[in-house]
C-alpha cells in the first residue's frame, strides 16, 4: 500500500471518530518506532488514514484492506 489509495478498515477495528462507510484515502506511511529494528530501517507498517469526515486516522497494515489504487 503506499500514498492514494483507496482502503477500507476492516471489520472488528473501531475507532469512534470513523465514520460507518470505514472507507478512506491512504495519506501517509509511517514506521513504527525504531526500538524493534536494529538496523533502523524498518519498512513502513502503518497508514494515516483520511475519511469524508476530514478525519486522520492511524492504523496498523493488517487492519487495512486495499479497495483501489490509483492510476
Amino acid at each position: 500500500m503506499k500514498p492514494g489509495d483507496y482502503v477500507e478498515i476492516l471489520p472488528g477495528v473501531h475507532d469512534d471518530s470513523m465514520p460507518e462507510e470505514r472507507r478512506g484515502l491512504v495519506i501517509e506511511m509511517v514506521k513504527q518506532h525504531e526500538w524493534n529494528t536494529p538496523n533502523k530501517l524498518g519498512l513502513p507498517d502503518q497508514l494515516n488514514v483520511m475519511f469524508h469526515n476530514g478525519k486522520i486516522l492511524k492504523f496498523h497494515k493488517s487492519q487495512v484492506k486495499m479497495i483501489s489504487k490509483p492510476d
